[in-house]
């Protein structure tokens, strides 16, 4: 029994030590020393640039789902025909890049008691905290940012409509 017990203890230390050397020796060995530096994927920015958290007002993917549910009136910031091609069900269409073109057809579907969540493509499009502002800027103040927008709603699988549902 002994002589098991002495066999498995040498049998281990050998094990460690091939390992320690096979460690060393491999390219992508681990540092058993200094410092460890942390190569997971990085933190996705949720907010956009130029947010400013004393005039912005940031949705989370729950919030935003909630106030749809809720019947709040959602503006899509993006292109027409972005727009066109996809959006979330109900929202009307203001492109920020041609606001005086559409604000008629919009303007009469918005109520400044009325909450409003302002939406655009996704992490690398600000339009949806620029007409969140400009909303702000017109009276309507429960003006909210749903920062990713589009491509968040569609990566939850959440329900989308086109211009050719229709």
């Amino acid at each position: 029994m002994l002589k098991s017990l002495k066999e498995a203890l040498i049998l281990a230390i050998l094990a460690a030590v091939l390992a320690l050397i096979f460690n060393f020796l491999s390219p992508n060995g681990i540092a058993l020393s200094g410092t460890w530096y942390d190569n997971r994927e990085k933190v996705v920015l949720e907010e956009p640039p130029s947010y400013d958290p004393t005039v912005d007002s940031l949705l989370t993917m729950q919030d935003a789902f909630a106030l749809w549910k809720d019947s709040a009136t959602f503006i899509d910031a993006r292109e027409p025909d972005e727009y066109a091609a996809g959006h979330i069900p109900g929202a009307y269409c203001l492109p920020f890049e041609e606001w005086d073109d559409y604000w008629d057809g919009v303007v009469d579907y918005l109520a400044p008691e009325k909450k409003i969540v302002c939406y655009c493509g996704g992490l690398d499009c600000e339009l949806s905290l620029f007409a969140a502002r400009e909303l702000k800027n017109l009276g309507y103040p429960n003006s909210y940012i749903f920062f990713g927008g589009y491509e968040k709603w569609v990566a939850a699988e959440l329900p989308i409509e086109s211009d050719h549902d229709n």
